[in-house]
């Protein structure tokens, strides 16, 4: 009964066509009013709509065509959501609906992403992320990401998304106070040599995080520099863009590869200050508990980021430091679903999530093709991940999900990404596309006819490393 590749495009087609902006699915007023801080806690749980509340509207493909209406929710009846909007955008490329627009359907989508973009910051300050004064990032208990962390991340999903229309930002990244912060090296090498990777304390000190925390806010600089290099190529300000990536960016990531092929510790610049929280020098630790496993899988999830824009840059990385990602990466499979989870792979459910199948399915489907080392078992490793995705991940609908029985939002304020228990999210179900076809940019046959046909789809290649994957050479 596992889902093909017909059956989960049409369902994810019909899926995006009810994500036109409504109502909401969730009593942003009334959470307001309230004064809680997440849209997650027990008591805002309350202001999630039920049903009948809920107003979903519907646009085809051809109509958005016809009424140049890129406007998207992030789940059925939801409201307006820019983390929506760019993930429908991946979605229909990847299916293959974006090569029927014309060039006025393409100017118009981007200049709807465009019309949010603030001038003075160079950041996107639309629906998604709530306002840097809003009480939701005060309370460090509940608000693991601050508000420029937010808008970071965002900035590198959402620019090289819009490349797959041909598109650029409004105003030059570089001349955003906030966008164009990475290109002084003074500021470039505090933000990076200054970072303690241990354990976050919930004190507000936001420089004391985990390692997948940490790693994403290392991706930052390489992406929104890239951006750069590539929307105003041929400027002097480009040119100091691609310096910060080659001397600076780079430089402290070549010297700061841990024992398992990723970073995390207390760095510095100094590598012997590097936490392996007692491995002695092993990569995998001496038990298969789950807090030992936890500590090797978060400097993944941390990695993989920087380690994907590695490879689409073509910046080498040592043969024994791959081999020894590709070995940490293979022992977090679980034993029994066959997903990627934080605690120990012998458990009986992984309790995987998008986040943690991308990261590391991407990775495997990297290294696949960048080094013969294990490729066998990692082809066993993504085609049964892939089986196990296809059967488990589905959910009412037919569309991918992280999680059946748990609420989906990027951000703990930010009800516009908003989908209830059990509904599908246009970002979740993005991203979960994406560890799919890293199987399916390894695998060639499969004695399952439901996965050969995702293998069979001629996936199309992407123009940055957002979404990327290198192409089958094996």
């Amino acid at each position: 009964n596992m889902t093909d590749f017909m059956t989960l495009k049409n369902n994810t087609l019909a899926f995006l066509e009810n994500c036109c902006p409504s109502n909401g699915v969730f009593n942003a007023v009334g959470w307001e009013s309230s004064g809680e801080n997440s849209v997650l806690t027990p008591a805002a749980r309350a202001f999630i709509k039920t049903d009948d509340q809920i107003r979903v509207l519907k646009k085809s493909f051809s109509q958005r065509m016809a009424e140049n209406d890129w406007r998207f929710s992030s789940t059925p009846g939801g409201c307006e959501s820019l983390e929506g909007g760019h993930s429908a955008l991946e979605t229909y490329y990847f299916y293959g609906l974006t090569e029927q627009l014309p060039q006025e359907n393409k100017d118009a989508w981007i200049a709807y992403f465009n019309q949010y973009q603030d001038r003075e910051t160079g950041y996107y300050l639309g629906p998604y992320v709530r306002p840097k004064n809003h009480r939701a990032w005060r309370d460090f208990s509940l608000c693991t990401h601050p508000w420029y962390h937010m808008h970071d991340h965002f900035v590198s999903s959402l620019c090289p998304t819009m490349m797959l229309l041909g598109g650029k930002s409004k105003y030059p990244l570089s001349s955003g106070s906030m966008t164009g912060r990475f290109l002084e090296q003074s500021y470039l090498e505090e933000y990076l040599w200054r970072r303690d990777w241990n354990a976050y304390q919930k004190d507000g000190n936001y420089r004391r995080h985990n390692p997948w925390w940490m790693g994403n806010e290392f991706w930052y600089p390489a992406c929104i520099l890239w951006q750069i290099t590539q929307w105003e190529s041929g400027t002097p300000t480009a040119a100091q863009a691609r310096k910060m990536l080659d001397e600076v960016w780079y430089k402290w990531h070549d010297e700061n590869f841990g024992v398992t092929g990723f970073w995390y510790g207390e760095l510095n610049g100094d590598p012997k200050r590097i936490w392996n929280n007692g491995f002695s020098g092993n990569i995998l630790p001496n038990d298969r508990s789950d807090l030992k496993f936890e500590w090797v899988s978060v400097p993944v999830m941390g990695g993989a980021h920087q380690l994907w824009f590695y490879d689409y840059d073509g910046h080498p990385i040592p043969e024994n430091v791959r081999k020894a990602q590709t070995d940490t990466l293979l022992s977090l499979q679980n034993v029994n679903d066959h997903r990627f989870g934080l605690d120990s792979p012998d458990r009986l459910d992984s309790e995987s999530d998008n986040c943690k199948d991308v990261d590391c399915m991407t990775l495997l489907a990297i290294n696949y093709q960048r080094q013969d080392y294990r490729r066998k078992e990692i082809e066993t490793a993504l085609e049964k991940a892939a089986i196990a995705i296809l059967n488990d991940k589905i959910n009412k609908d037919g569309v991918l999900v992280s999680r059946q029985n748990r609420e989906y939002l990027h951000h703990s304020a930010s009800y516009e990404t908003l989908s209830r228990a059990g509904d599908a999210n246009i970002l979740d179900q993005s991203f979960y596309l994406w560890a799919l076809r890293a199987a399916f940019s390894v695998l060639k046959k499969s004695d399952s006819p439901a996965l050969q046909s995702f293998i069979d789809y001629d996936w199309p290649a992407v123009p940055s490393h957002w979404l990327w994957l290198p192409p089958r050479t094996h």
